[in-house]
């Protein structure tokens, strides 16, 4: 089984950040649909200070997003922002809701997104942050403050744990 816990510093995103704000269009390369590529520019349009530079989210440290309402939103059921996010080293992203497309392509992917309403009020960016997907809260180790989140079920941490939708499916197959 995953390891439930997750820690890691924190960026914080706003409301209502599209798909094309997580990873803008001008930087698909056709045929390029790889994490190491998509990467170098997650974010770009969402913060000023990453705007044109490479690997600017990474270069943060920061391993965990959390963000406001509507995360991914946009209308595209597109995988590229689920790409640049884990290509930047994103390990999990938190918001109070989250557009259904987005959602769903991130746990497709194996990037675990969960629902923690009311988290972006109690951390700033690059504070600390241990998550328990398996008992359902985040703790901002800085201010020892705590939300709650609807626990992971354990098919979820199971698809997670396998990388995703088609190899815990081939994972199933090959039994």
């Amino acid at each position: 089984m995953i390891n439930s816990v997750i820690t890691g510093k924190v960026w914080v995103c706003g409301d209502h950040v599209s798909t094309m704000a997580i990873c803008p269009q001008r930087r698909w390369v056709p045929g390029k649909l790889r994490e190491e590529h998509l990467g170098k520019w997650a974010l770009e349009d969402v913060a000023a200070e990453f705007s044109d530079k490479e690997w600017a989210l990474k270069n943060t440290g920061c391993t965990i997003i959390v963000a406001g309402s509507g995360f991914g939103g946009g209308g595209k059921s597109i995988e590229h922002p689920i790409y640049a996010l884990k290509g930047a080293g994103i390990r999990l992203v938190l918001a109070d809701s989250f557009a259904r497309y987005n959602y769903r392509n991130s746990i497709d992917k194996g990037l675990p997104a969960f629902v923690c309403e009311g988290l972006k009020d109690i951390v700033q960016c690059c504070d600390p942050l241990i998550v328990d997907l398996k008992e359902g809260f985040a703790l901002n180790q800085r201010t020892q403050q705590r939300k709650d989140l609807v626990p992971a079920a354990p098919f979820i941490l199971e698809l997670l744990e396998a990388g995703g939708i088609l190899p815990y499916t081939k994972m199933h197959l090959n039994r």
